[in-house]
């Protein structure tokens, strides 16, 4: 047997499998037969070589089974390829000698049985049998003999170039190139133009395959005709040419498909390019409130008449919509052309002429501001019904200017005219705020807008707004009063009581020695309390200055000096209490300010003073990069927080019940930190104690 043998082993065994790859091709072939072994030990494998590739003969190994652990081997007997099983999994040589001789008679056997001409005239295509070196044509079927429209006698004389159409690029040298492959690969798939015996083209598919038939190695030529195929595919080109050059989207779908798109097209649809739509149903561009609505109105229209013309919302991939208007029209094989157009700008210009229109009634709904227009040419007000509810008249109310004028503060009349007039003369804008006394006598603060219209090059009218800011106003006026009483208060907390109770303090510490035992107990309790005192008017001038600071300023500060400066105080500060350091505090800045200091302050005061003298405080800094913060954990091994409590612990004034602060020192930290742009939350510890987990925005984040 001479030509190409191809062999397919199958063994769940990985070793055997190598082994019968490197010694069955010596095994079976011989001087004139080149023999390639395959492995596999996927069943879906198998049956995916058997169905793309050309396979002589299944080797398969016996204890190769299926998922019920019954043997492959007589479901892939009855493929109808060669198969040989095999039983050993440690074969000697001589076992895989004889193994090569029985794979050899059964290749054999097979191909010697073929009869290719009942094989030749089964098939409904053009197969011809070639030499494999002299390219002689030995036999061919009726099929093909009908697709070039002769005779056998006709054909048995000419060479594959001989019916070779005369189509440029289809030449001797690229035939060939085409016959090369297939013999140096076995096979080989390609569209060719052939001439018929009356002169037309006939554009068909050729497959070449080497094989082997009663001992000779031979070159199997099947044709396809697809010479409609091939002018379907021309009168779409043409299509598609014409269409590329529209101004507007068209498409071609089947079965409901697109198989074209031009490029206005896709780009309308929100498509990178046109190959990125072909494939995508038409349901896969529209919402599915939209998809139901094309079924219920645009299907019966195109089955009752063939054509539809209407407008649909298209879906951008980014979930944007796009309004367009569609004509679409019924084609043969359930095809539809579609040609749209992008609506987007002329809805805009509709848009703004409602604005135009109706921008008094609009202003009103969405901004529950008041609008007003002036039209200088015939000289008439116009206010929207927010605009007359400011000024305490009826919906009917027809104003005036000089009305208008007359409503606000007599003192701001003279003002609001010029700022009218510079706005009618020379055409600037304005934005101010005036007292404006209404048709009922209540005084309100408005903000009032006003800007021209301009046609031509001339001022034709002016528009604006007015809003009632009278709430703003007063709750400015109220700010300020508190940002005075807070500060006042503050410098109270600060150079008075502070600076009485350190004097008290410092008198009492002087007593000290001056004292017996049992007044030693009641000076510990006096300067206990008095240091108490004076923490608390700490933590008071912080929350003062948080409180009246309004927006608070911040700036990059480094995290570690704050907090090794927090540490290092409150181990003077408690010296029974343990501070320990998880790790190295990262080197970075937060956005804050000096307060920060006061955050992690009260947090180590809180962490202590809530549970044992000698608890073990333990700080950890995380940085995360990608969401640009910085995470510090405070950890305790006290008795915890309850749930109850940890959504309102940080709320002013709580604390516990056992607690001697202020219920202030959380609350000063929630609001700082809030300030900053963070965030902080209590967690459980493991396996007693709390967590206090404070969230900063690194400073590189702006």
């Amino acid at each position: 047997m001479s030509g190409r043998l191809n062999v397919l082993v199958v063994s769940e065994n990985k070793p055997i499998r190598e082994r019968l790859a490197d010694t069955l091709p010596d095994a079976v072939g011989n001087s004139t037969t080149e023999v390639h072994v395959s492995t596999t030990d996927s069943v879906d494998t198998v049956y995916s070589e058997l169905e793309q590739s050309r396979v002589d003969c299944l080797v398969v190994s016996t204890r190769f089974t299926d998922s019920t652990g019954q043997s492959l081997v007589p479901k892939l007997r009855d493929n109808g390829v060669p198969l040989v099983s095999f039983e050993r999994t440690n074969p000697s040589d001589a076992d895989i000698e004889n193994l090569g001789h029985v794979v050899y008679d059964a290749a054999r056997n097979t191909a010697g049985s073929l009869d290719h001409r009942e094989l030749f005239e089964a098939v409904n295509v053009g197969l011809a049998v070639r030499d494999l070196d002299t390219l002689d044509l030995i036999d061919i079927n009726q099929r093909y003999l009908e697709i070039l429209g002769t005779d056998r006698e006709a054909i048995l004389e000419t060479s594959p170039t001989d019916v070779t159409a005369d189509v440029p690029g289809y030449t001797d040298e690229r035939a060939a190139e085409e016959v090369k492959t297939a013999r140096e690969t076995g096979s080989n798939t390609f569209t060719w133009p052939m001439q018929s015996t009356s002169g037309e083209t006939v554009w068909v598919r050729v497959s070449l395959t080497v094989a082997e038939l009663s001992g000779q190695r031979r070159l199997l030529s099947t044709i396809e005709d697809v010479t409609e195929e091939r002018k379907r595919e021309r009168d779409l080109e043409a299509f598609k040419r014409a269409v590329d050059a529209v101004d507007a989207g068209v498409a071609l779908t089947e079965d409901g498909n697109h198989v074209y798109v031009n490029e206005t097209g896709a780009n309308i649809c929100g498509y990178s390019d046109a190959e990125s739509m072909v494939g995508i149903s038409w349901h896969d561009i529209h919402d599915e409130a939209e998809v139901d609505r094309i079924r219920e109105l645009v299907l019966p229209a195109l089955e009752t008449s063939g054509q539809w013309q209407g407008e649909v919302t298209v879906r951008k991939p980014d979930g944007t919509g796009v309004p367009v208007r569609l004509s679409i029209t019924s084609l043969d094989d359930d095809r539809r052309v579609v040609v749209f157009q992008d609506l987007t700008e002329q809805k805009e210009r509709e848009r703004e002429l409602e604005r135009s229109r109706d921008f008094l009634e609009r202003t009103q709904r969405i901004s529950k501001v008041g609008g007003w227009e002036l039209d200088l040419l015939t000289e008439s007000l116009e206010w929207t019904d927010q605009t007359k509810r400011i000024h305490d008249v009826p919906l009917d109310y027809e104003p005036s200017l000089d009305d208008a004028f007359g409503f606000y503060a007599a003192d701001e009349q003279e003002n609001v005219r010029k700022l009218v007039n510079r706005c009618r003369n020379e055409g600037l804008a304005w934005e101010d705020e005036f007292r404006l006394v209404t048709n009922e006598g209540a005084e309100l603060w408005v903000r009032t807008r006003g800007e021209p219209v301009i046609r031509d090059g001339r001022v034709v009218a002016l528009r604006g707004t007015i809003q009632d800011v009278t709430a703003r106003r007063s709750r400015e006026l109220e700010l300020e009063r508190t940002n005075e009483e807070l500060e006042a208060l503050n410098r109270i907390v600060r150079h008075d009581i502070r600076n009485d109770m350190a004097v008290v303090v410092g008198w009492a510490e002087l007593l000290e020695e001056h004292v017996d035992d049992e007044g030693a107990d009641i000076l510990s309790r006096i300067l206990s309390t008095g240091r108490h005192t004076i923490e608390i008017t700490e933590v008071a001038r912080d929350l003062i200055e948080t409180m009246s600071g309004g927006t608070v300023e911040t700036r990059p500060l480094p995290l570690v000096d704050t907090l090794e400066r927090e540490l290092a105080v409150r181990r003077e500060a408690f010296p029974n209490a343990t501070f320990e350091v998880e790790g190295a505090i990262p080197d970075v800045a937060v956005r804050a300010n000096p307060l920060l200091a006061s955050v992690f302050g009260n947090i180590f005061n809180n962490a202590v003073q809530h549970n044992d003298g000698s608890t073990t405080v333990t700080l950890s800094v995380t940085v995360d990069e990608d969401e640009e913060l910085v995470t510090t954990r405070i950890a305790d091994d006290g008795s915890g927080i309850p749930d109850s409590r940890k959504p309102v612990v940080f709320g002013k004034g709580e604390k516990g019940l056992e607690s001697t602060g202020t219920g202030l020192g959380l609350y000063l930290v929630n609001q700082l930190v809030d300030s900053f742009g963070g965030t902080v939350h209590f967690e459980d510890n493991e396996p007693t104690g709390s967590v206090v987990v404070v969230e900063l925005p690194l400073a590189s984040a702006d």
